[in-house]
C-alpha cells in the first residue's frame, strides 16, 4: 500500500495532468516529460516484483535525469 506522501505526490500529479491532455503536444515538453517519469516512478514502488520494478524504475531515473538536464538549461 502507498504511503500517505505518495498518494497526495499522485493526487498532485493527476491533478496537473487533467485537462492538459487535450492539449496534443502536451507531454513533449521537457517538464512534462519529468512529471511523467516521477510519477511512474512513484507507481512503481507497488508493483511486488522486484526485479519488474528495478527495471521500470531505472527507465524512469534515466528519462527523470535528461529531461532535468533540458529542464535545468531553459
Amino acid at each position: 500500500m502507498l504511503s500517505q506522501t505518495a498518494r497526495d505526490f499522485i493526487l498532485h500529479i493527476t491533478n496537473y495532468f487533467h485537462g492538459h491532455w487535450e492539449d496534443p503536444e502536451w507531454g513533449r515538453m521537457p517538464v512534462n516529460q519529468l512529471l511523467v517519469g516521477l510519477a511512474i516512478r512513484e507507481l512503481a514502488q507497488g508493483i511486488q516484483d522486484v526485479e519488474i520494478r528495478g527495471h521500470i524504475q531505472t527507465a524512469a531515473d534515466k528519462a527523470i535525469a535528461k529531461n532535468s538536464q533540458l529542464v535545468a538549461r531553459h
